[in-house]
């Protein structure tokens, strides 16, 4: 689908207040960018105290806004999701209300790919804001004392990711990105299962961006043992 302008109310539901919250992204299409405006408020409040807030890691003024160009790259996903039809059944408990050019746009049964593009879209913002750096996980598989280190950096606001080994340095495509990370930080990488360097045992093993070394096989996740499988497939695939 074609537009000029889109907006984007979308509403947080998972979970209760105080961390529920709606994020607006109003966006128009330039030949060469996406101009953005971007709003993230905090809802149903209005029972809490700023101790309470406080308690909750909050400090009473949380919300964000900030207004600027992302990469063009952006619009073919955005499109992508404007063509979806409408599904039989909700994918998920958030809400996104879209209009697309003043029309109100049928998001029903896609609930969970808008779910995912604003999690994307968002990480992208921060970046540009240079309110977060790129991602950047590391991997060692350890089978011997010379196993390397490899590093996998990942920029949302260009949709790119590459992997350095060494001197060597390989793009990955952005599809495989978007697998790993659905999967990657579903693992709960816990304290105390952690150790400050590769550890000299055999294993695989990742630094999730924290500068801590995780057994990733034998580490403690919410995934089920088909996930757990598809995620050491994965990451056997980007990492060579």
């Amino acid at each position: 689908m074609n537009f000029k302008n889109i907006t984007i109310e979308y509403h947080y539901l998972d979970v209760p207040a105080p961390f529920c919250y709606t994020k607006t992204l109003k966006i128009s299409t330039t030949e060469t960018t996406l101009h953005v405006d971007y709003l993230l408020e905090y809802t149903d409040r209005e029972n809490f105290s700023q101790d309470e807030l406080e308690d909750e890691g909050f400090t009473g003024e949380d919300n964000e806004s900030w207004k600027g160009d992302i990469n063009i790259g952006w619009l073919e996903t955005l499109t992508t999701l404007t063509d979806y039809n409408k599904g039989d059944k909700a994918t998920s408990a958030n809400e996104s209300v879209v209009h697309v050019d003043g029309e109100l746009l049928d998001t029903y049964g896609n609930e969970s790919r808008w779910d995912y593009f604003i999690q994307e879209i968002t990480q992208a913002i921060y970046e540009t804001a240079t309110w977060e750096q790129p991602l950047t996980i590391r991997f060692c598989k350890k089978d011997t004392d010379k196993a390397p280190i490899q590093k996998l950096q990942v920029s949302f606001a260009t949709r790119t990711a590459s992997l350095t080994a060494g001197d060597k340095s390989k793009t990955v495509e952005w599809n495989n990105i978007q697998q790993l990370l659905k999967l990657y930080y579903l693992q709960e990488f816990k304290e105390g299962e952690h150790s400050n360097k590769v550890p000299n045992l055999a294993g695989i093993y990742s630094d999730p961006s924290d500068g801590l070394w995780y057994d990733i096989k034998n580490s403690s996740a919410v995934l089920n043992k088909i996930q757990k499988e598809k995620l050491l497939s994965i990451l056997e695939e980007i990492f060579e």
